[in-house]
């Protein structure tokens, strides 16, 4: 068994591979560890697995998988996970955002007797702000609901000792979130901080869109409390609507017939309206994972595949 691997998921990457192995090589061969690349394609249309191919080809310490589609960043980790078999796995973008020079650190920590290490932004500095607001919000709501919270300011980019990557390798969820994944494993975690510089090549693949699906998966993922929450609300909305409405029947009968409040009606209807159509979207969430969950679809598909051992 290798001591190391790579995993790199990847779509429509053609012009990063070749900086990302010139990069990373001179660090890997430093550690005195033996390694290898582990290249997960997630349904690229470009030349991003042909060269990926001439690569494995030529090296024996890299592989590569081919996933039938697009299945997404996190079934693509998962997918790379499963398949790794070594000592532990390093997740890393191959934009070079991922640093290679940390590394290093991370074994270090590894070989104190850590389990998992993990690679924390000291600021957000090369993000726009519109980034760096959300992802703020996203780290407070997502944490305040979870029953783990995540660290802040933490990708995918870490180190996975062999008892965590056999923890993920029995999930079997559709609907990923792999920064809470991780987390829920638990064991010995430590970080190491880090500048994430600006991308190397090509173009993001997330959108704000994507972004917002993504967080949405993360923090209903995390927790049934959004569910337990509409039950409170709604039971301290009927509370006061028995106490306005008893308000409204002294006053009657105290100072007699009262005149029509068609304006506060009307405001109240349109509120409570709302309020009824958000908690059917909350409870749709849940139940669209639950019919997501419950056909046992695989989170992915391989088309092909080379491993070495």
């Amino acid at each position: 068994m290798k001591d190391l691997t790579i995993l790199v998921p990847l779509l429509n990457e053609e012009e990063a591979i070749e900086l990302f192995i010139q990069a990373t090589r001179p660090v890997l061969d430093g550690l005195n560890l033996s390694y290898k690349y582990l290249f997960v394609d997630d349904g690229s249309t470009d030349k991003t697995l042909d060269i990926i191919k001439s690569y494995a080809a030529k090296e024996e310490n890299i592989d590569y998988i081919s996933l039938s589609r697009n299945f997404g960043k996190e079934a693509a980790l998962l997918c790379g996970i499963k398949k790794a078999g070594t000592k532990a796995v390093i997740p890393m973008d191959i934009d070079l955002q991922d640093p290679p020079d940390l590394i290093p650190a991370f074994v270090e920590k590894w070989k104190e007797g850590y389990n998992m290490v993990l690679g924390v932004r000291k600021n957000r500095d090369s993000d726009s702000f519109l980034k760096r607001f959300f992802s703020s919000w996203f780290y407070k709501v997502h944490n305040f609901f979870a029953r783990r919270p995540i660290p802040e300011n933490t990708g995918d980019f870490r180190l996975l000792d062999e008892n965590v990557a056999q923890a993920i390798r029995q999930i079997n969820e559709s609907t990923l979130f792999m920064k809470g994944l991780f987390n829920w494993t638990g064991f010995k975690t430590a970080s190491v901080e880090y500048v994430r510089p600006e991308r190397s090549a090509g173009q993001t693949k997330w959108s704000y869109w994507k972004l917002w699906n993504f967080a949405l998966d993360g923090i209903f993922n995390a927790s049934t409390i959004p569910l337990r929450l509409w039950t409170y609300f709604g039971a301290a909305a009927a509370l006061l609507s028995f106490l306005y409405a008893s308000f409204i029947v002294l006053k009657v009968l105290i100072f007699g017939k009262d005149a029509p409040g068609y304006a506060s009606l009307a405001v109240l209807i349109l509120f409570f309206g709302g309020v009824q159509l958000m908690s059917i979207g909350i409870l749709g969430e849940y139940i669209g994972r639950i019919f997501s969950e419950v056909k046992h679809r695989p989170a992915y598909i391989i088309k092909e595949e080379k491993l070495n051992d």
